[in-house]
């Protein structure tokens, strides 16, 4: 029969449990202190990021009403009313998704994607963006899989594009010289891992540790808070979850940054394959 405890025991049982219940209360005040100043300047930077393409679509829309504007010049309004207008549509998307993500509403909707098709959409897309920020100095590589070119896999196709659009956007922004390099393999545990590489300023370990949380931005070499709202990465890692995967980080400071992701792939059975197939010749 076991012995009861004496009273030294259980005062020192008790004091090591008050000191445990402190120490937790502290933790969970410096969390609410932390999430309530994160939540102020992100409130702060939505305010500032809505203002700027709405006066932006305001002020050009107003230089469009002059009569003895030139073709050139309307063309050149227009091409930063569009420009505007996507930023703005892009702001209230993310925001939406977060909240659907908090709210357990974010659906995932599942249907057979070819992989590379959707890779070299985005190299395509993210080239024209290059040169809209003046990067053409920088080098965008696609690594196409060993895979044939109709590598089908069962997937929430939009989902996955968008988490692949919110990193390569992040490594476009961060990489002032260099290479930024995207693309997947297949791993032996039948997971698909795709990967962002960039040539950027990296991320100090302790950031890295945080950098999915919401609200969180990155700084530029100069340490000042990039533009955005800090939702990018946070909807990323939520999709990823929905996606059944995992995301991380792998950081070389001032050598760079790999975004990696996983996603499952379950080998196709003769019914998922006889699907494939049909789904296949409507493209061609």
């Amino acid at each position: 029969m076991k012995e009861k405890p004496t009273y030294d025991e259980l005062m020192k049982y008790t004091s090591e449990l008050k000191a445990k219940v402190e120490k937790l209360e502290h933790e969970l005040e410096e969390n609410r202190i932390r999430t309530d100043r994160l939540k102020s300047r992100f409130l702060a930077s939505i305010s500032h990021e809505l203002r700027t393409p709405m006066n932006a679509i305001l002020g050009f829309s107003n230089l469009m009403i002059d009569k003895n504007l030139s073709p050139d010049k309307k063309e050149e309004y227009m091409e930063h009313i569009n420009e505007n207008s996507n930023n703005l549509l892009n702001i209230v998307d993310s925001m939406i998704d977060i909240s659907l993500l908090e709210t357990n509403e974010l659906k995932i909707r599942k249907d057979f994607c070819n992989v590379d098709l959707l890779l070299q959409e985005l190299y395509r897309y993210f080239n024209i963006e290059r040169h809209k920020c003046r990067k053409d100095h920088i080098a965008m590589l696609f690594n196409k899989s060993k895979q044939n070119g109709n590598f089908m896999i069962f997937t929430d196709s939009h989902r996955l594009s968008q988490v692949l659009s919110s990193l390569l956007y992040n490594a476009l922004k961060f990489t002032s010289k260099g290479i930024i390099e995207f693309g997947y393999i297949l791993r032996d545990d039948n997971k698909l891992q795709f990967y962002v590489k960039d040539s950027g300023k990296g991320i100090l370990g302790e950031k890295a540790k945080s950098i999915f949380n919401k609200f969180e931005k990155g700084e530029d070499e100069f340490g000042k808070t990039e533009a955005g709202v800090g939702l990018g990465l946070a909807l990323a890692k939520g999709i990823v979850d929905l996606l059944g995967g995992d995301i991380w980080v792998e950081s070389n400071i001032f050598k760079g940054s790999t975004f990696n992701f996983t996603i499952d792939y379950l080998e196709q059975n003769e019914e998922i394959k006889e699907k494939s197939l049909s789904f296949q010749t409507i493209f061609v």
